[in-house]
């Protein structure tokens, strides 16, 4: 029955049947039908019934209303979580990580250099030209470095990484002014 297509009859059958009900033909025979009153023992079992399902519609109501309870109370904490809050905090500034305007390496580097300009033939040796190169090479990396870290030196690693860098051209400076 179930795989049996569906239809839907046109208004004009429903006119039709309308009509059929209203006749005076098909109300003299309802008005004919006979009426039945049950039994008193048969109004006791449906409001036996009616009273049984009660209480199981109250047990059910009790389950939606506590469900309910739930729900909202679930909704009110997701909430309360939900809710920004403003703060603030004050960092101190460290004076000793902030990059100094004048670079020491620099400055002694220059005076090597004045002196290679006066006493050509120590400049001249390939170990002098090895350790200039060198520290040609870590100053480029530390200004690259420096660019990387910026002007608030955030990053812990890269201060570890010119840190280093650092240690390596004042070790080459110390170098070429042991050649000197």
């Amino acid at each position: 029955m179930y795989q049996l297509p569906e239809y839907e009859p046109s208004n004009e059958v429903w006119k039709k049947i309308e009509a059929g009900l209203n006749e005076d033909a098909m109300q003299k025979s309802i008005s004919q039908l006979k009426t039945y009153e049950p039994t008193e023992d048969v109004w006791t079992g449906i409001r036996q019934e009616l009273n049984t399902q009660k209480t199981k519609l109250i047990g059910w109501q009790w389950l939606a209303v506590a469900a309910s309870v739930l729900l909202i109370a679930g909704t009110w904490l997701f909430k309360q979580k939900d809710t920004p809050s403003i703060s603030f905090s004050e960092e101190k500034l460290d004076k000793q990580l902030l990059f100094s305007a004048t670079d020491n390496s620099q400055k002694q580097y220059e005076m090597i250099v004045d002196y290679c300009k006066q006493q050509t033939y120590v400049c001249q040796n390939p170990e002098f030209k090895e350790l200039k190169s060198e520290l040609e090479e870590l100053n480029s990396a530390s200004i690259q470095l420096k660019d990387a870290v910026g002007e608030y030196n955030t990053e812990p690693e890269l201060m570890a990484q010119l840190t280093a860098i650092e240690q390596q051209k004042a070790s080459v400076i110390r170098k070429m002014a042991m050649k000197i």
